[in-house]
């Protein structure tokens, strides 16, 4: 098993999978909790630079607790945002802990702008929340006290799939980006904090490969809520930046103000609607869809807060969009953030000892309910769920570290599965991952088939997926970067399929999702799940109940 490229083997009381927000969160509260133990990571890039915490508007969900109690939000939130298909509990106890990560992220050294008075910088959003800005170096921050308490890190290590023991998390088995060389994990338990599915079409997204998502479900991990995988922003259609806000402001080429049709109040994000409406517009012939207002620009945030890590990505990302566009047209472009890795309030998979975290797990936890992964109709969200996640995970994680035994890796598995990962790079022959990934973004990229979709057009998406799967079996790399590619291009093949089929299954709409054949919620038959898992090979899926009846906000049935 030794191979062409060398062996390396390493042991550790818990493996942590991706160096990003959620990860270094995660190996920090372990060692807070139990600091005897050995902890890794291991980041296909560079932890503290890896992820999406560092790449975007880095900003917080505030609650103003002395005025808004959890209880309050939660019914907000059933009704208006998570459509009943959220565990109100989970929703509860992010939002009660709010103060505690607010006060968690600046002990472990990020910078967050407060006023004169002592308190937070906040800026009101929704009818009950704000976004206060964190700075962009927030993950290195967090990866230098992850160091100070003794966790150990491995870079540029691709970690491609797990290994079981008598059905529990085992370890993990990779290859090193820059040598080529496979690397064997054997630990107690293992938590995958490798981010979402964003179908690399959005640049400020596309670190989001889904490679955790794949691999938890290889392992036979369920996914839930694998259909809200299918977040669009508007974004200026020349320089493809991002417009928050902007759906407030779409008027069509007559110069009527269409939001207005699909909205009558304020409300805390964009809703996919206002996807459905840009749809509309073009099928009719009403575009271009332009936005009349100038605060409507991608890099609004930007200023706000005194930021200086951060400054200069903002400004030049703001002269480069700016030079290119000349007017304030705008397109949906889709983002993806399918998050449906199924987890419980401890964020454990239903593999014992397989952990999941942040933007791997968040609709698979259920919280958000029927909305894809952060910012879920909620800005600032994803950062403060990647950490509310590694809190919740780490006193279960570090408990069983302590009280379990590694099991040793089982080495016909390690070596079938070391097998299937260098495959590509050893074939003679076959097409690029480009290949595969381009089929695949021609079934989530175009609106009609993920966003607004129907019957027909599902069915359009998933003839591209199955090519897409076909082709990905023949997929050869012509290096180690190449061979990564490979593999994350079937991670995309995995998610689209699970997405699409899962949408196909859910005859109605509610929450983020909607389908043009089935406009209305039906809680009467639709008040469930769609639970999605490898079984012998073949993806399943089935629906289970929402357990509302134990929930103290209860939809009309």
């Amino acid at each position: 098993m030794d191979g062409k490229y060398g062996l390396e083997r390493h042991s550790a009381d818990i493996l942590v999978v991706g160096g990003g927000i959620a990860g270094l969160s995660a190996a920090v509260s372990i060692k807070e909790t139990a600091p005897e133990l050995d902890v890794l990571i291991v980041e296909k890039q560079t932890s503290g630079y890896s992820g999406k915490a560092n790449k975007g508007g880095g900003v917080l969900q505030h609650f103003d607790l002395g005025r808004i109690s959890p209880e309050t939000f939660v019914e907000y939130h059933a009704n208006a945002i998570g459509c009943f298909l959220g565990d109100q509990e989970l929703m509860a106890k992010y939002v009660s802990m709010n103060n505690i990560m607010f006060d968690k992220l600046v002990q472990w050294g990020a910078r967050l702008p407060k006023r004169p008075d002592g308190s937070y910088a906040v800026i009101p959003t929704g009818p009950m929340t704000g976004i206060i800005g964190v700075d962009l170096d927030i993950t290195l921050k967090v990866r230098q006290t992850a160091e100070k308490l003794g966790v150990r890190i491995l870079d540029k290590i691709a970690v491609i799939d797990l290994l079981t023991a008598e059905g529990a998390a085992a370890g993990a088995v990779g290859f090193g980006l820059l040598d080529g060389k496979c690397h064997i994990f054997s630990s107690k338990a293992v938590i995958l904090a490798t981010g979402s599915q964003n179908y690399r079409i959005g640049p400020m997204w596309s670190s989001g490969r889904g490679d955790g998502i794949a691999m938890a479900y290889r392992a036979g991990a369920e996914m839930r809520n694998a259909e809200f995988g299918n977040f669009a922003q508007l974004v200026k259609i020349r320089s493809h930046e991002e417009v928050v806000y902007g759906e407030n402001y779409m008027y069509n080429k007559n110069g009527v103000h269409i939001t207005k049709n699909f909205r009558t109040s304020p409300e805390p994000d964009i809703n996919s609607n206002a996807i459905a409406e840009w749809y509309r517009q073009i099928s009719a012939d009403l575009g271009p869809i332009t936005l009349k207002q100038e605060q409507a620009s991608g890099g609004g945030l930007s200023g706000l807060w005194d930021r200086p890590y951060g400054q200069t990505f903002w400004r030049l990302n703001q002269e480069s969009a700016d030079a290119v566009d000349t007017d304030m047209e705008v397109c949906p472009m889709l983002i993806g953030e399918q998050s449906p890795v199924r987890v419980g309030h401890d964020m454990m998979t239903t593999v014992p000892g397989l952990y999941a975290i942040g933007d791997v797990s968040y609709c698979g936890s259920a919280a958000p309910g029927a909305v894809p992964a952060p910012p879920g109709r909620n800005r600032g969200s994803g950062i403060l769920n990647a950490v509310f996640a590694a809190l919740m995970c780490a006193p279960s994680a570090a408990e069983r570290a302590k009280s379990g035994k590694a099991a040793e890796p089982d080495e016909k598995q390690a070596a079938d599965l070391i097998a299937r990962m260098y495959a590509p790079l050893l074939r003679d022959s076959g097409c690029p991952a480009k290949d595969v990934i381009r089929l695949v973004q021609k079934a989530v990229g175009p609106m009609e088939q993920s966003v607004y979709m129907s019957a027909h057009r599902i069915e359009t998406a998933l003839r591209y997926v199955e090519k897409a799967k076909e082709l990905a079996g023949t997929m050869k790399a012509e290096d180690f970067h190449g061979l990564l590619s490979c593999h994350e291009a079937q991670a995309m093949v995995l998610s689209a399929e699970m997405q699409f089929k899962a949408a196909r299954l859910r005859k109605e709409s509610r929450g983020w999702f909607l389908r043009e054949d089935y406009p209305d919620t039906d809680n009467k038959n639709w008040l469930k799940w769609i639970i999605v898992k490898n079984q012998g090979g073949e993806m399943t899926l089935r629906t289970e109940d929402v357990p509302y009846e134990k929930w103290p906000v209860k939809p009309k049935i």
